[in-house]
Order: C-alpha cells, then structure tokens, then sequence
C-alpha cells in the first residue's frame, strides 16, 4: 500500500512537468502548427488577356442578281480565285441588243439630219428653232443608247475585287429575280481576327500591337496584327471589339473559324510572384505569413497582376522569403511551425523556368 502512494504522488508531478514544458518550446505562439509553404518565385511576368474570337474574311460580298432574267453563261468555277472586274454570270440580253440597234439606226439618221440643217442655218435658209429641234433630237438618241447600253451592263455580275469565289447557287438556264444570289465572292489571302476585350483594358490595345491566336485543327500558333479598336463599349457585355489582320497566304485559316486569341498587355521582369493561396484579404490590407526562424510572421503586401493561381507582389516581400500556402485560418502570429513533405524549405526556387500570364477569360 505504500508503494502505491508514493507512485501516485510522483505521477501528478511528472505529468505536471510535462505540460509545463510544452509552451516553454512555443513561447508566445502555442502549439506547433503543420503548414506548407512555397518561396517567392522572381520571374518574367507577362500581363496579359486571353479571349475567344473568329477568323473573318477580308473582304466578303454576296454576289445577286441586279435585274430579272434567264442565265446564259456562268463563268466561272466553283472554289477558284477570280480577278476584280471578270464577268462571272451573263443573263439573256436579246430584246436589249435588238433596241439597241433600232436606237442606233435612229441616232445615225437625226445626226444626219442635224448636220445638214446646220448647214442650211449657215446660209441662212433654215431657222434657229429648226435647228435646234434636230441637234436635240439626236443628243435624246444618244442618251437612250447610252440608257440601253447600261441595261445590258447590270445584266452582267461582275467580280468587284479579286479573291475566291464559293460555291454557285444557280445553273445555266435558270431565271434569275432581283435580288437572287449566285454565290459569294472572299478575301481570304489575309483575315480579319475579331474578338472583344473587357472594357478596362481599353486603354491598354493599342494599334499595330501582336496578337497571338490558335485555331482548332491546327498545332502551330499564328500571329495577327491589331488594326482597329471599336470606341464604343457594349452595354450588355461591358467588353469592345479589336480586330486585327491574319496574313494568310497559303490558306491554312478559313473564315468563320473559331479562335482562341492571347494579347500581351505588358512584360513586367524580375515580378515577385506567390501562390494566390498565400493571400489573406481583409477589408483594407491584403496580408501573407512568412516563415522567420520557425515561426509564422504576418507581413503586409500590396499586388499587382493576378494569374491563374498565382499574385504579383509589387511591395513587402523579397525574392528570398517563404510564404505559408495552408492553415492561414488557424496560424497565429509568432506560432511555431512545421513544414509537409510538400515542399522542401531550404529549396527557394522552383524547379526549371515557367512563364506566368494573366488568365482572363471572356465571352466571344
């Protein structure tokens, strides 16, 4: 019985010791907090913007018939490039070819006629009235040959620029009404890249800036230059609209198609970036917790460009510190921690180069 008691004394006072010594080894932050962590990463950062958009062609009209009537030559094929002013549908122009000569016949005659009454105004034997009568008789001739001639001309569908025509819409024989199409006629040796951009970055495109885009089906990227900014800001989608020109001369692009376009804004070397994990945002401070000789310290932070998982520090942090990336909602300023086996804190830089971009993603 007596060696009971005296194990029962001396228990408490072990146990009691023990406990002591725990806030002895955290003083002024508790208990040991498991974290991981993750260096500051200095790197070239491009700020940029990513969007959707389409390819469009340069240059596209639909070809229609001006007038009515019957189709008697088609000349051109289906998918070939044609060159500006060739004829490319004639329609029937028999009745006007028959007017035509009847008024010519008439002009002919009212010309003779005028003449020699001119010449008997010169020697005084005919009026003035006469005269002008005649000189104006065929002067309304030539005016209705010139009418015809022009009736036969919008009977003809010429191509209006060079460029590649589509598929027809009409046969040979087919009567046309005003206004029926034959097919459409394309630039497409170069494009036009059409896409929107949020509206705050509308001071920041410029023209004559790269833009890189890709399109589906195709592993190689390609590169337009911007030519155009639309002013004026879409209510619906607070977003303007920028086109760019896409050469394309061997005919890889088609119009129509979709594309995933990429606009640097701006290339900002040596940035300071840490994981958006690391961020904890208050109403009016942005703050991360760094890692001081095994304790977790708060610093204060101002950002600049924000990534897909990533957050440019423009002020509090330098190139050599860590920043903890989890338990920030449990660690206490001064705490002791302890790293995972995530991350190794004597290795400050992360494996091989990377090139951070801004990821926005908007409606086309």
């Amino acid at each position: 019985m007596g060696v009971v008691a005296v194990a029962l004394l001396i228990a408490p006072r072990f146990v009691g010791g023990e406990a002591e010594a725990e806030p002895a080894a955290g003083r002024g932050g508790g208990d040991t907090l498991a974290v991981t962590v993750a260096p500051v990463s200095e790197e070239m950062l491009e700020d940029r913007v990513t969007t959707t958009g389409t390819l469009l062609p340069w240059e596209a009209v639909e070809l229609r018939a001006e007038v009515a009537g019957r189709v008697t030559g088609l000349n051109f094929d289906e998918g070939a490039v044609v060159r500006q002013g060739q004829t490319l549908v004639s329609l029937d122009t028999q009745v006007l070819e028959a007017q035509i000569e009847g008024a010519r016949t008439r002009r002919d005659l009212a010309s003779v006629q005028a003449r020699r009454r001119r010449e008997l105004f010169e020697i005084g034997g005919l009026s003035r009235q006469a005269l002008d009568e005649a000189e104006s008789e065929a002067r309304v001739l030539d005016a209705e040959l010139s009418q015809l001639a022009a009736e036969v001309r919008r009977r003809r569908i010429v191509a209006p620029f060079s460029g590649q025509i589509g598929l027809r819409e009409v046969s040979p024989g087919a009567y046309l009404s005003p206004g029926d199409r034959v097919a459409t006629l394309r630039i497409t040796n170069r494009l036009r890249l059409e896409f929107t951009v949020p509206e705050r970055y509308l001071g920041q495109i410029r023209q004559g800036q790269s833009v890189r885009f890709s399109v589906p089906g195709q592993e190689d990227g390609f590169v337009a230059t911007v030519y155009a900014i639309e002013a004026n800001v879409e209510a619906a989608t607070r977003a303007f609209t920028v086109r760019a020109e896409a050469r394309n001369p061997g005919g890889a692009l088609q119009p129509g198609a979709f594309a995933a376009v990429d606009l640097v804004l701006d290339e900002i070397p040596q940035a300071l970036l840490i994981p958006a994990a690391a961020v904890i945002t208050g109403a009016d401070s942005t703050t991360v917790y760094v890692v001081r000789q095994g304790t977790a310290v708060p610093r204060a932070i101002t950002t600049g460009v924000r990534t897909a998982d990533r957050l440019q520090v423009t002020s509090g942090l330098e190139a050599d510190d860590v920043v903890l990336t989890s338990g920030l909602n449990q660690v206490r300023p001064g705490q002791p921690i302890r790293t995972g086996g995530a991350f190794d804190p004597t290795r400050v830089r992360p494996e091989g180069p990377s090139q951070p971009s801004r990821d926005y993603q908007t409606a086309d």
